[in-house]
């Protein structure tokens, strides 16, 4: 078991942190990184064991105390950075148009449907951003959605409770991101509060 792992793990969920680790100890360049990645979240939401045990993950709503989204957060690690979270949308939940600042965002859909919008933003001459969408597409259970740095884009939960588990390069809170406003204004957000969560 890798240092670091503080909590128990499920089982499928230990065999992918032995996996990314290896992945960094050898060297492996990005963005070949996080498509090795992928394939290694793919099996994770595949996993039985894994389904079975998000059926009680609580809705990772807002948090109006701290202005903030929320993610589960079941794994840290403590050489490399990268961390596993998961976001649960309740039917018809959908995220803010935003970019994930300099992080990679490996997005898994476990359970139920998603449509995954991407979006250009041209800036005014006032400062505002017009937003306009670029690329769209559903990913349904068992897809993987691989999101590079600063590509603003947003995710809309379908007819059912949506269940995420997330890769992210590095802990949302400790990078600058942005979320892009109806009225135009691109604000700086911390990103999702990070709510420790046990997967065993």
């Amino acid at each position: 078991m890798p240092d670091g792992m503080t909590r128990p793990m499920l089982p499928a969920v230990e065999k992918f942190i032995v996996a990314m680790r290896k992945i960094f100890e050898d060297g492996v360049p990005e963005p070949d990184r996080w498509e090795m990645c992928r394939e290694h979240l793919k099996e994770v939401i595949a996993d039985p064991d894994v389904k079975a045990h998000a059926k009680d993950w609580p809705i990772t709503g807002f948090n109006p105390e701290t202005n903030r989204v929320q993610n589960l957060l079941f794994y840290e690690d403590p050489d490399y950075g990268f961390v596993i979270n998961a976001l649960i949308k309740k039917p018809g939940g959908f995220a803010m148009i935003h970019d994930h600042g300099s992080a990679w965002t490996i997005y898994g859909v476990l359970s139920g449907r998603e449509r995954i919008v991407h979006f250009d933003a041209e800036e005014n001459s006032d400062g505002t951003f017009e937003t306009s969408e670029s690329h769209a597409e559903y990913c349904e259970q068992g897809d993987v959605d691989v999101v590079k740095p600063w590509l603003i884009h947003s995710e809309f939960a379908g007819d059912e409770k949506s269940i995420a588990v997330i890769v992210r390069s590095k802990r949302s809170g400790t990078f600058k991101q942005y979320r892009y406003l109806e009225d135009g204004e691109r604000v700086v957000i911390k990103g999702p509060e990070q709510v420790p969560y046990a997967l065993a």
